[in-house]
């Protein structure tokens, strides 16, 4: 089983406090796609990790208040909000990354969980520390490239030539994982 861990596409990184809006537009109608994919195919998970950030949180310090547990800000955006479906988890994190604190390596191995897919924000933050912990705990990893962002100003083919070298990730394309059979016969 794979599941897709759709990373901090929420409310404050699109137009929020901390917006990135230019770039998380290009990857969203591509995160939807990989969404629809998951959703119908049963060998497929849907994670959906967030931040949701108390007052106290070491982040606030660096990067100011965003994405306050229960404020709007913490919503993921409409275009990909979760529909509650067995195969859908929702996340909450208060750390960069997907499995600090948050039991997400207790739930994919409850579903038989031994790869997966990572797409969302920020390439060289959250996707980074996200994919260190996939590794560490033994998932295969794949980062589509077409299907993660980072802030402007940030090197993103430095973030994902990192999780390729570092953590053995496999940068690949929403177009490969959509249609798999295509990959394999290359």
């Amino acid at each position: 089983m794979k599941a897709l861990i759709v990373v901090d596409m929420l409310n404050d990184f699109y137009n929020g406090v901390l917006a990135n809006e230019e770039h998380a537009a290009k990857i969203i109608p591509v995160i939807a796609d990989l969404i629809a994919h998951a959703r119908k195919d049963p060998d497929w998970l849907v994670v959906y990790s967030n931040d949701a950030h108390r007052a106290d949180d070491g982040e606030i310090a660096i990067w100011g208040p965003h994405a306050m547990a229960g404020t709007p800000g913490a919503d993921v955006i409409d275009a990909l909000r979760p529909t509650g479906a067995e195969r859908e988890i929702v996340s909450p994190k208060r750390f960069y990354g997907a499995f600090d604190e948050t039991g997400l390596d207790e739930i994919l191995k409850r579903y038989g969980v031994t790869s997966v897919v990572i797409a969302g924000q920020h390439t060289h933050c959250c996707v980074r520390h996200s994919s260190y912990g996939a590794f560490i705990r033994g998932y295969g990893i794949e980062i589509p490239a077409d299907a993660v962002c980072a802030f402007e100003g940030v090197d993103h083919d430095e973030a994902l030539d990192y999780l390729r070298t570092i953590y053995g990730a496999e940068i690949t394309t929403s177009a490969a994982l959509l249609r798999p059979n295509d990959r394999a016969a290359a």
